[in-house]
């Protein structure tokens, strides 16, 4: 993906969160998930492909995102800007626990996409986001103290009170289930449509229509999608980009490179590098959020 400019940074008294600022060339973002929320506002109308179908986000409003919930991004007009915040989940459970009911149920699951438009949110993430960025790009605190403060009061907002675990997808068949797990144990492997099809004794353009139908995407790019996200779990934990790129079935560091920076907008070896800086400081209750 091509990129005017793109930043990523974690605020060390936010343990938990973390922020890009991403300025795209490119229309379209590929089909990923992260482990937790994500939230974001961009300053044009963007299209945002799920399991369930399409939501039309109006730029400047605040769209929200589940954890696990695979979606694609296709923006309206280019270049384009998007301040994005991602937070885990065990922070917004501790921002927004889940009640319990009297018989011990909780409450309904989150949407897994949200957009809100006419409250001010929009604007009060935008200004949060900027002042955090000033801090980290210059390295001035007088501001900081203020920023923090002001996220950590609207995260309980921002974040839905039910934080629980969200849906994959809807209804699937046996034979679609089959084709999802295989791809999600087989992903390290060359692995085709026709021999998806063949799993599941469906032909190949039946198996590709279904699956598209119930998961929102294709299997290719879920097979993608899952080789990108386990790419960035290893390199979190500190694998080399190299060996990263092979182990989870791409075909080499270049091909691993390209297909990061279109689905998260940062290098793969920036992101290395600041997990490495999060595993020397890791989460803590100094922060303020997570206890």
């Amino acid at each position: 993906m091509e990129l005017l400019a793109s930043s990523y940074w974690r605020d060390k008294e936010l343990a938990g969160l973390q922020f890009t600022a991403n300025r795209f060339v490119q229309r379209e973002i590929r089909a990923h998930r992260h482990g937790g929320y994500t939230l974001s506002v961009s300053d044009t109308e963007l299209h945002v492909r799920t399991s369930t179908g399409v939501t039309v986000v109006p730029p400047g409003a605040l769209l929200r995102i589940g954890p696990q919930v695979w979606h694609s991004i296709k923006a309206r007009s280019t270049p384009w800007r998007e301040d994005a915040m991602y937070c885990s989940v065990a922070v917004a459970r501790c921002v927004n626990p889940v009640p319990e009911a009297d018989d011990g149920m909780h409450g309904p699951e989150p949407e897994p996409v949200s957009v809100f438009a006419c409250e001010p949110w929009g604007r009060e993430f935008a200004q949060c986001h900027r002042l955090l960025h000033e801090i980290a790009d210059t390295g001035r605190e007088d501001a900081g103290i203020a920023a923090r403060a002001l996220v950590r009061r609207l995260l309980a907002q921002w974040i839905p009170m039910q934080a629980g675990k969200t849906t994959e997808s809807g209804e699937a068949d046996d034979r679609l289930r089959r084709s999802y797990g295989l791809i999600a144990s087989g992903f390290q492997q060359r692995l085709t449509l026709d021999d998806l099809a063949e799993a599941v004794n469906w032909h190949p353009i039946h198996l590709h229509r279904r699956f598209k139908d119930a998961w929102g995407f294709t299997p290719h790019e879920l097979l993608v999608g899952h080789r990108i996200e386990y790419a960035r779990d290893l390199m979190a934990g500190g694998a080399r980009v190299t060996y990263a790129a092979h182990a989870a079935g791409f075909s080499d560091q270049s091909h691993l490179h390209k297909t990061f920076m279109s689905t998260y907008a940062v290098a793969p070896s920036e992101y290395r590098r600041l997990s490495a800086l999060d595993a020397l400081h890791p989460p803590a209750a100094r922060n303020g959020i997570v206890d």
